[in-house]
C-alpha cells in the first residue's frame, strides 16, 4: 500500500489534535481516579516516595491497635483497684466497729511481789512461745525488801515492755499494795511463768457482735481476691503480677521503642499479686477479734494496704497518660505521613476540571482548524474539475 501524503497544514493540525487528545485522556483519568500519579511512569520519584510514606503510615496504624489494647488493660486494672480500695475501706470499717464493741480482757489471779532483795523474772508465753521475758534486777531502783515498792516496780516494768504491750499484755497494782494482776488482751490463752507459781490466763471470749463482724470481714477479703483476679483484659492482668509491653514504633531489634507497665512497690521491685493477704487483710480469726491489741495491729496493716493501693493507682494513672499521649502522637504522625503521600500523588480536582474544560475547547478548535486545512486541499480538487 502506498503511503498517504498529507499537506503540511493538515499534518500540523492532526499532530496538535493528537497531543490534545492525549492530555485530555490524562486529565480525565485523573478526574476518574483522583490521582495525578498512578504509577512510576507518571512520576517515579513521587510514586516511590509516597509508597514509602504510606507503608510507614500503615505500620504505625497497626501499632496503635496495640496501644489501644494496652490502654484497655490499664483501664481494667485501674477499675479493679478502685473496687478493691472501696472493699479495703469497708474492711477497715468492720475492724473499727469491732474495736468499739466492749470486750472484757481476762485477768490472772493476784500475784504477790517478793519481799526480799533478789532479781525478779516473769515470762509470758502463748502457744508455748515466749512473748515477753521481763527481769527486774535487785538494787536501789529495783527489787528491795519493800514488798509494796517491788509490786509497783514490777507493774511498771511489765507495762513498759514493748513486747508485752504488742502482745496485749499489761498489769495493774492491786488495792492491797503488795500484789499485782496481769491483764490478758491477747485474744489467746496466756501462760505466766515467774515467782511465785505459774499461772494460766484464759483467752477472752469473742462476743456475738464481733463474731458477726469477723464473718463479714472474711467475706470481704474473699471478694477482694476475686476482684483482683477478674481485673484482667485480653488475658493480661496487671493486678496478678503480669507485665504489659506496649510497642511505640514500627522498628525492630534494638531500635524498637516500647513501654513496660507493671505493678511496682515504692522501691521499684515487683509488687506481686494484689491480694488481701498482701495488703494486710489476713484472714480474721477469733483470737484477732477477741483482742483489741490484735485488731489495732490489723487496722494499721489495712491502712498501710490502702496507701499501697493508692500508690498503685497513681502508677497506673501515669502509665495510662503515657500510652494515651503516645497514641495521640502516633495518630498525628500517621496523618502527617498520609498527607505527605497525598500531596505527592493526589490530583487537584478543581485544577483538573478546569484543564478538562480547556482541553475540550482546544480539541474543538483543533477540529475546526483541521476542517479548514482540509478545505484548502479540496479547493485544488475543484480546479482540477
Amino acid at each position: 500500500m502506498s503511503a498517504i501524503n498529507l499537506s503540511a497544514g493538515v499534518r500540523s493540525n492532526l499532530l496538535s489534535l493528537q497531543g490534545t487528545a492525549g492530555l485530555l485522556e490524562q486529565t480525565q483519568n485523573r478526574l476518574a481516579t483522583g490521582m495525578k500519579v498512578n504509577g512510576p511512569l507518571d512520576d517515579a520519584a513521587a510514586f516511590f516516595t509516597a509508597q514509602g510514606l504510606n507503608a510507614r503510615a500503615n505500620d504505625l496504624s497497626s501499632i496503635t491497635q496495640g496501644m489501644q489494647n494496652g490502654m484497655k488493660t490499664i483501664d481494667a486494672a485501674s477499675k479493679g483497684l478502685d473496687s478493691i480500695t472501696s472493699t479495703m475501706e469497708t474492711m477497715i470499717g468492720q475492724v473499727r466497729q469491732a474495736l468499739q464493741d466492749p470486750l472484757e480482757a481476762t485477768e490472772s489471779d493476784p500475784i504477790e511481789a517478793p519481799d526480799a532483795a533478789a532479781d525478779f523474772n516473769i515470762t509470758f508465753e502463748i502457744d508455748e512461745e515466749v512473748i515477753a521475758d521481763i527481769t527486774v534486777e535487785e538494787g536501789s531502783e529495783g527489787i528491795t525488801t519493800d514488798q509494796g515498792d517491788n509490786a509497783q516496780r514490777i507493774v511498771d516494768a511489765i507495762n513498759a515492755d514493748q513486747d508485752a504491750s504488742e502482745a496485749g499484755i499489761s498489769a495493774r497494782l492491786n488495792d492491797d499494795g503488795v500484789s499485782f494482776t496481769v491483764i490478758n488482751d491477747s485474744g489467746q490463752e496466756l501462760t505466766i511463768d515467774g515467782d511465785p507459781e505459774q499461772d494460766v490466763v484464759d483467752a477472752a471470749e469473742i462476743t456475738d457482735n464481733r463474731q458477726a463482724l469477723m464473718n463479714t470481714f472474711n467475706d470481704l477479703r474473699t471478694e477482694l481476691d476475686a476482684l483482683s483476679a477478674d481485673s484482667g483484659y485480653n488475658g493480661n492482668n496487671l493486678l496478678m503480677g503480669d507485665m504489659l509491653e506496649v510497642v511505640f514504633n514500627e522498628l525492630t531489634g534494638d531500635d524498637r521503642t516500647s513501654y513496660t507497665v507493671s505493678a511496682k512497690q515504692a522501691d521499684g521491685s515487683a509488687f506481686g499479686n494484689v491480694t488481701a493477704d498482701r495488703l494486710g487483710g489476713a484472714e480474721g480469726t477469733e483470737s484477732m477479734f477477741a483482742s483489741n491489741t490484735n485488731l489495732e495491729a490489723r487496722l494499721e496493716a489495712l491502712q498501710d494496704g490502702v496507701s499501697e493501693l493508692r500508690s498503685l493507682s497513681s502508677q497506673l494513672g501515669t502509665a495510662q497518660t503515657i500510652v494515651e499521649n503516645r497514641e495521640a502522637f502516633t495518630n498525628e504522625m500517621v496523618n502527617t505521613l498520609q498527607s505527605g503521600a497525598d500531596g505527592l500523588t493526589l490530583a487537584d480536582m478543581n485544577e483538573e476540571a478546569a484543564n478538562n474544560l480547556a482541553l475540550q475547547t482546544k480539541q474543538q478548535l483543533g477540529q475546526s482548524a483541521l476542517s479548514l486545512a482540509i478545505q484548502n486541499d479540496q479547493s485544488i480538487l475543484q480546479l482540477l474539475r
